[in-house]
């Protein structure tokens, strides 16, 4: 099957442009119930993580100035926070070319946790059989907390496309990723998650509609599988369907489909079909 395009609709700006759409990058703070937001200190650890995972997109070196760039930090404390990371050995600095590159060090942290969930092959496999078919940009996300967040991505190889990166998080009552996965859960457990949501949001008009969102995951169920068009980034959206229950992961998965609106709009169907495909030759015994 080829890869599938979509003509951008005209109403919308941002898509209109033959580049690369890039996400903003989505601060988790805001994500967080007040009394679990970080403090200053807590912040500047939080980079530490940003770093690194903008290696795990990049997977090749670079320098500070391109690390400060593209996170929009501040260049001094970047260039400091990547020294001490080279110190503590996370980091390895090219001085002739002046640029800096993860160490095997880092790639050997977090094996002991779940080795069989990568390296086994299976849903990098699944999601490069997607991206190939789709040439759109696949994500793995999960649930964190009362949000959402994508663990895993391969962008999309269209010259028109949504960019997104590891690590993003989005509202977990309000996204496709979200619903995909709450559509899982009983409307018991549904409505106990949207009270604590709701709880720590002040404005009213901000806050999750219980009965919309039911209405909204008995469609999920029903067609098994999540449609979100322009519910979190105007002019894109994504496809989304959960992953049955693998030994590997403790936290429940799903996989994303993610494009502009009108590509989904019309290959809803299509793209559902072959996720559905896939799922089963890679991860169904």
């Amino acid at each position: 099957m080829g890869r599938a395009k979509g003509k951008a609709p005209p109403s919308v700006a941002p898509v209109l442009k033959p580049e690369p759409r890039r996400e903003p990058r989505q601060d988790a703070q805001s994500l967080l119930p007040p009394d679990q937001k970080s403090d200053s200190a807590v912040k500047s650890a939080k980079r530490v993580f940003d770093v690194l995972e903008f290696f795990e997109e990049r997977q090749g070196m670079a320098s500070a100035a391109e690390v400060a760039v593209a996170l929009r930090f501040p260049q001094s404390s970047t260039s400091a926070l990547m020294r001490t990371m080279t110190m503590l050995g996370y980091l390895h600095y090219d001085a002739g070319r002046r640029t800096y590159m993860p160490t095997a060090r880092v790639s050997m942290l977090g094996q002991w946790i779940s080795p069989a969930l990568f390296q086994r092959g299976r849903l990098i496999n699944l999601m490069e059989d997607l991206s190939a078919k789709t040439g759109e940009t696949i994500m793995l996300g999960l649930r964190n907390g009362l949000a959402v967040q994508y663990i895993h991505v391969i962008q999309a190889k269209l010259p028109m496309r949504l960019h997104v990166r590891a690590g993003t998080q989005r509202p977990l009552a309000k996204s496709g990723l979200g619903h995909a996965l709450l559509a899982d859960y009983s409307n018991k457990e549904v409505r106990r998650l949207v009270k604590l949501l709701n709880s720590y949001e002040i404005s009213p008009e901000k806050q999750v509609d219980i009965k919309a969102l039911l209405l909204d995951l008995d469609k999920v169920r029903q067609r098994g599988h999540a449609l979100s068009l322009g519910l979190v980034t105007a002019g894109a959206g994504v496809v989304v369907m959960t992953l049955p229950r693998l030994a590997e992961s403790a936290e429940p998965l799903a996989i994303c489909v993610a494009g502009l609106t009108n590509a989904l709009a019309e290959q809803e169907t299509e793209f559902a079909a072959m996720m559905a495909r896939a799922i089963r030759f890679h991860l169904c015994d």
